[in-house]
């Protein structure tokens, strides 16, 4: 087992949710082999991948590694400013998506001298989406760790959370650069250098998943010949009862510094493995006794969509491994074992995620629509009629019932128009709209949107869901009335139930009714901000199609709230291909951060928003403050620094002065990044973060959507 000092930082669950949606990961290698003499890339040895001298031979194994290796940096961007940089594409799927988390990892081998020539070396890198300009990172001083390989060098790992500039940028092809290394010939692992990014994105058409991302920093190594094994539990995991397809749970992983010519031997059988709950992780190409290999594949296919595309990466792995059958994760599971093991190498796992099948809900739902003519299209101020039924499946009861719907933004409940046709344990007929005694109905507001809820099961009261027993159905009704413009209606409707211990199953069901009127007039691709010189800003929209626009007015904001307009630029008009617009913007401000929308303006006066995108400005002083997303949904964010460890008390403070929130957590010297999350249930409106520490004060605005 490997001795305790080499787990330099254990494994932490760093995100965590049962959404529809997935992961995603990408990433590239920084450096590259250089031969000595064309100095050029040395493209065969970086690619070789089938090597028969190496181990059984075979995809997967090579006879060439970056120790003793002339290991220089990669640079593709033809940028003065920068001194290495590679890319790998954000491939996200068909739909809508939206990005719940990203976290950017860095890391590499460098010498101690350079690390004293500037400060904070390691917490800096570039980052760029497509053809936008750099965006400086900066992880935070307790996100980067450590370990000192020699006595001249270290090797280290960074990582940052870029979730908004991911939600504002989304898929595309990212170029991270300037990653902090040393380059030449050296032994004891070699030089080198890379980057790695995971996504977590929700999507309508996806499935439901639990998702669960892990981080941490660990060394296994040859410990003088002898074979090395660490074994790790991962915890938090949500299995469902039912036994899995292969690719029903997929496993990612990220490891730095695995060798491909380092496998198997005669004297080393069993090389570098991977195991999860005690058996050995292999594909095509990722072989049993040599996993660790310099590779980044997607279930046995190389990924080839990244800038330079290597096949052996020289010092970083990427793997995403369908791991649903034969890797002894049972039904019900909450945790997974993992091992890591070398005879021959040495290597530092960083990141793991799994995306596994949700659980069958207990309670099932189905939506349906149904307008007034019975054309199944929504016309000018027309009834929209709503029915939402299920079936308890489970074999044992079902607790806390209930079925939510939130009312379309572009529609109008209609008042006393909630029906329960079939409820267990409820009140049957026509509901009142209020919250009272006379039933186990409600409509209500939560963030500015209007919502119908039904309480259901034996036992149930007007604040909470009651029993359905094996076998009980349930059918409700509502009422909307269609926008007097004619416009495509979609919303989902939910129910949730839980076990007796407490584990919650939701299901949900959408209803769309398309619209009577013309089509969408304009479809917007990309909006996006870039930080210039001397107080400016450029600002850039794509769109794919053009109906009647006539034009679009950019506004930029201080606090996410309040927008000016800023400039009216013409529309094209009609078209169907796709057009591109920009604007510099000069401005002076105070503020850290600015605020972007567009908007889009029809022929006939109509106006639509786009989402609202953030832009970061240099922190002005050395002490600071950043709260973000703003304007928030659910996870709020605090990047500030402490000039000691020290308590901190974070309050929440709404616009009529109530306090709403209170936390009390101990800051770290330095910079600091806490989480405030589950937000959703404040209503929406400006709130105040104040954020105290002693005598001393930090006070920020944030509006809750």
């Amino acid at each position: 087992m490997v001795q305790a000092q080499n787990a330099i930082r254990p494994y932490a669950l760093v995100y965590s949710a049962n959404i529809k949606g997935n992961t995603t990961v990408l990433g590239n290698s920084s450096m590259h082999i250089i031969d000595a003499f064309t100095n050029m890339p040395d493209t065969f040895q970086m690619n070789d991948i089938a090597n028969p001298l190496n181990s059984a031979g075979g995809i997967g194994n090579t006879i060439y590694g970056n120790d003793f290796s002339n290991m220089q940096f990669i640079d593709i961007d033809v940028n003065t400013n920068t001194y290495n940089s590679s890319a790998a594409q954000l491939i996200l799927p068909a739909g809508n998506n939206t990005i719940k988390f990203a976290r950017l990892y860095w890391g590499g081998r460098i010498s101690n001298y350079a690390l004293t020539l500037s400060t904070d070396t390691l917490r800096k890198v570039l980052i760029k989406n497509t053809n936008g300009t750099y965006v400086p990172i900066l992880a935070a001083q307790n996100a980067v760790d450590i370990f000192q390989v020699t006595d001249t060098e270290t090797i280290y790992q960074a990582y940052a959370d870029i979730t908004p500039y991911i939600q504002d940028l989304g898929s595309g092809n990212y170029t991270v650069a300037n990653v902090p290394a040393s380059t030449g010939y050296v032994g004891s692992g070699g030089n080198y250098a890379g980057w790695c990014m995971v996504v977590a994105y929700q999507n309508s058409n996806a499935p439901l998943n639990s998702i669960r991302i892990y981080d941490g920093y660990y060394q296994v190594f040859n410990n003088n010949g002898l074979p090395s094994n660490l074994q790790v539990n991962l915890t938090g995991l949500n299995v469902p009862e039912n036994p899995l397809t292969a690719q029903d749970a997929v496993m990612t992983a990220m490891s730095w510094e695995g060798d491909g010519n380092l496998g198997a031997t005669s004297t080393n059988p069993a090389g570098d493995y991977l195991r999860v709950n005690n058996v050995t992780v292999t594909n095509i190409t990722n072989p049993p006794d040599n996993f660790w290999n310099g590779s980044i594949t997607k279930n046995g296919d190389y990924v080839h969509t990244k800038t330079p595309d290597y096949f052996n990466q020289m010092g970083i792995d990427i793997d995403e491994i369908n791991v649903g059958i034969g890797y002894g994760i049972q039904p019900n599971a909450n945790s997974v074992t993992i091992d890591f093991g070398t005879e021959a190498d040495q290597y530092f796992p960083s990141m793991f995620a799994f995306s596994i099948r949700m659980k069958s809900p207990t309670v099932t739902i189905h939506k349906t629509v149904q307008d007034s003519d019975g054309d199944q299209m929504a016309g000018a101020n027309e009834i929209l009629n709503y029915t939402l039924s299920g079936k308890q499946i489970a074999s044992t009861n079902a607790y806390r019932v209930f079925i939510v719907d939130t009312i379309p933004a572009n529609c109008t409940y209609i008042p006393g128009s909630m029906l329960v046709t079939d409820g267990p344990g409820v009140v049957e007929g026509v509901q009142t709209d209020e919250q009272d005694l006379a039933d186990m109905s409600y409509t209500g507001i939560a963030g500015n949107r209007q919502f119908v809820k039904f309480y259901m099961g034996q036992g149930a009261t007007n604040n909470q869901g009651g029993i359905l027993v094996p076998g009980n159905t349930y059918q409700v009704k509502f009422k909307v009335r269609a926008p007097a413009t004619p416009a495509s209606v979609i919303n989902t409707g939910t129910v949730s139930a839980s076990t007796f211990s407490g584990i919650e199953f939701i299901d949900q069901s959408t209803a769309v009714m398309g619209a009577t009127g013309g089509p969408v007039p304009v479809q917007l691709i990309s909006f996006s901000a870039a930080l210039l010189p001397n107080n400016t800003a450029l600002l850039q929209w794509v769109t794919a199609q053009e109906i009647n626009c006539r034009n679009y007015v950019l506004q930029r904001s201080e606090d996410a709230v309040h927008f000016i307009d800023i400039t009216q630029i013409e529309a094209t008009g009609n078209m169907a291909n796709t057009k591109t617009y920009q604007y510099t913007d000069h401005f002076l401000t105070a503020v850290n951060t600015l605020y972007y929308r567009l908007a889009m303006i029809d022929a006939d006066g109509r106006m639509n928003f786009s989402p609202v995108i953030k832009l970061r400005l240099k922190n002005k002083g050395s002490e600071w403050m950043l709260v973000y997303p703003n304007p928030v949904t659910d996870e709020l964010k605090i990047v500030f620094t402490s000039v000691q460890q020290q308590n901190t008390t974070i309050q929440v403070i709404d616009a009529a002065g109530k306090l709403v929130l209170k936390i009390n957590r101990v800051a770290a010297k330095g910079e600091n990044i806490f989480i405030i999350p589950n937000l959703s249930h404040l209503a929406t409106g400006q709130y105040q973060l104040v954020l105290s520490q002693g005598s001393n004060k930090a006070t920020q605005s944030f509006f809750k959507k």
